[in-house]
């Protein structure tokens, strides 16, 4: 069939290749055009199928180990990913009436987050009023309040409900240690208790979440994500099987929160690095026939996004929808283009949703079942970063673990140099943020500075038996906007 289709072509070398590119460059070299990515590659300007040399996963097929591929043989056309919005709303009323809305308008899953002020029972009904759990997967993204917040929905639902409830009430508490800086004394135990209750009334329901987001918002590297990802999954899986929850009880409940960075290709090998990458670690376990349902949940990252120029966001976001979608996650969530302005509007919101219904009904992008699969400019990378994340997660386990590397600061140490790194580019135009440190609309007017609502960044619990030093979220076009303000405006 690949020669049929061919045939009418003539064969070109890479010789052939490499001369025509120089010719396009103006006689330059095309080792010039080389650029070294923040994990430490060099991203070649012309990928050759010579590259796949001691690359194994690409020989793979969709829904076979290691499933980098997915774990279903037709890809999205079994199940598109979910699309999912995080509301910055606190009362469960409000809360509850956009709900409703959105997935009225092509949300199809519910996102809970540190947003969502719920105390009591009765809250969790006003959220949840005429809103059918049955059908839509809930994913509680709220760090340590998850198994209070799963114990609200027992009371609150009648058990046909709970029974039914699919996504994930997951708690991370070495993640939560990385934000805050403190580790309850007794998180384990309450993670542990969780799991037991979680499989006990909801067993469809994942209780352990394991989340890249403290990381990348500091300016972490994606070697450096995978690796924590790895670090946290198999420490939580130690910690839980010394409170008596063995691995084979602990595989199934575990979804991946992960946030969507700016590099398209590394993203999309990212997404698919971590599949191979816990694949190996499950079946180093015993525990392989666990990696086909391996679960990613995909949010946008922050530290891109821009007050300036608002609107580019949207192509920000366009992008890393688009790469989180080809690299084979479960569900993505776009923030609204304007976030970083303050409490979204109704209209970003819309736009944010639509964006993802584009790329799955006009773009018909769940028609393919592995649209990256052979792509020599990816799967490179994918192989490279699980081969340097591996690394990198053998060297935590050397040196004592995740938790030791977090409280002798070593970890904070790595993600603050590459922090800087970006940083340092965007000054010296190594870098670019459209809008930001070129391609600025002089003539626009600083907005005002609005008051942060992120209550996950609130004081780190009492009774810790570990603290650290938390990591610091990074925005890049942040000292840009003050410059920008100081000297007034579009000035």
């Amino acid at each position: 069939m690949t020669e049929a289709l061919f045939a009418e072509f003539a064969p070109t070398t890479r010789d052939e290749w490499i001369k025509a590119v120089s010719q396009s460059i103006q006689g330059g070299a095309v080792e010039s055009l080389r650029k070294r990515s923040y994990e430490g590659f060099d991203i070649q300007p012309l990928p050759h199928a010579d590259d796949l040399a001691g690359c194994h996963h690409h020989r793979s097929l969709p829904g076979q180990f290691p499933f980098v591929r997915g774990s279903k043989a037709s890809g999205y056309r079994a199940q598109p990913w979910l699309i999912a919005q995080a509301f910055e709303i606190a009362d469960p009323r409000a809360f509850n009436q956009t709900l409703q809305e959105a997935l009225a308008g092509g949300q199809s899953t519910i996102t809970v987050d540190d947003e969502l002020r719920l105390e009591t029972t009765d809250g969790i009904r006003q959220a949840f009023v005429d809103i059918d759990l049955k059908r839509f997967p809930l994913l509680i993204q709220s760090a340590a309040r998850a198994p209070a917040l799963y114990g609200m929905l027992a009371n609150a639902l009648d058990s046909e409900t709970l029974a039914q409830l699919r996504g994930c009430a997951g708690y991370d508490p070495l993640g939560g240690l990385a934000l805050t800086g403190a580790l309850p004394e007794d998180a384990f135990e309450r993670l542990a208790a969780h799991v037991e209750s979680v499989a006990r009334q909801s067993p469809k329901l994942g209780s352990i979440a394991v989340n890249s987001a403290p990381y990348h918002d500091a300016g972490a590297n994606a070697v450096q994500e995978l690796a924590v990802l790895l670090a946290t999954a198999v420490t939580t899986f130690r910690e839980l099987n010394a409170r008596g929850v063995a691995a084979k009880e602990a595989a199934p409940r575990l979804h991946f929160f992960m946030r969507i960075g700016e590099d398209f290709f590394i993203e999309i090998a990212k997404f698919r690095a971590i599949k191979l990458l816990w694949a190996q670690a499950l079946r180093a376990l015993g525990l392989e026939r666990f990696a086909r349902n391996m679960s990613v949940h995909a949010q946008s990252g922050r530290r891109n996004k821009a007050r300036l120029d608002a609107h580019v966001n949207m192509l920000r976001l366009t992008t890393e929808a688009l790469s989180a979608a080809i690299g084979g996650v479960d569900s993505i969530c776009l923030s609204p283009f304007d976030q970083p302005l303050g409490a979204a509007d109704d209209f970003a919101r819309r736009l944010a949703r639509n964006l993802q219904l584009i790329l799955q009904e006009e773009l018909r992008l769940t028609e393919l079942i592995d649209p990256a699969g052979g792509a020599w400019h990816v799967e490179k990378p994918t192989d490279q970063l699980a081969r340097a994340a591996w690394r990198r997660f053998q060297a935590f386990e050397a040196d004592g673990g995740l938790l030791a590397s977090l409280k002798a600061g070593a970890l904070q140490a790595e993600i603050a140099a590459v922090a800087q790194r970006r940083q340092r580019d965007l000054e010296t135009g190594d870098a670019i943020l459209v809008g930001c440190n070129r391609y600025v609309n002089r003539d626009e007017t600083a907005p005002a500075a609005q008051p942060a609502t992120d209550h996950r960044l609130a004081s780190p619990p009492l009774g810790a038996s570990h603290t650290v030093d938390p990591l610091k979220p990074l925005r890049l076009a942040e000292p840009f906007e003050t410059l920008r303000n100081d000297s007034g405006g579009g000035a």
